[in-house]
């Protein structure tokens, strides 16, 4: 598995970022990437100096963690959105899972 990176010139991936909550020195943020590159929230997040927990590949690939699920990367799509693109119909998906290390 590779670790992506940002590169100077015209940006071809979008995302906003938006601080949800603060605690214990850690932030939960909502991330909408208008665009839908490979590790593109991981690698705007990093870039940003916010890794997202628990990441095996950013800010440094850990070589032995990739399939360490005792650790999970939290980053949970709470919603999904999109148009279908056979039938042009609004598509839109819920979770009601919660992030392990961000308790109620």
């Amino acid at each position: 598995m590779l670790a992506a990176r940002e590169e100077p010139g015209e940006p071809n991936s979008e995302s906003r970022v938006e601080l949800v909550q603060e605690r214990d020195g850690l932030g939960r943020y909502r991330l909408l990437p208008a665009t839908g590159r490979t590790h593109q929230l991981r690698v705007h997040m990093n870039s940003l100096g916010l890794p997202i927990l628990d990441d095996p590949l950013y800010p440094e690939v850990l070589a032995d963690s990739p399939d360490d699920w005792r650790r999970p990367l939290q980053l949970l799509a709470r919603t999904l959105e999109f148009t279908d693109p056979l039938t042009g119909a609004p598509r839109r998906f819920e979770s009601s899972l919660r992030l392990a290390r961000w308790p109620r």
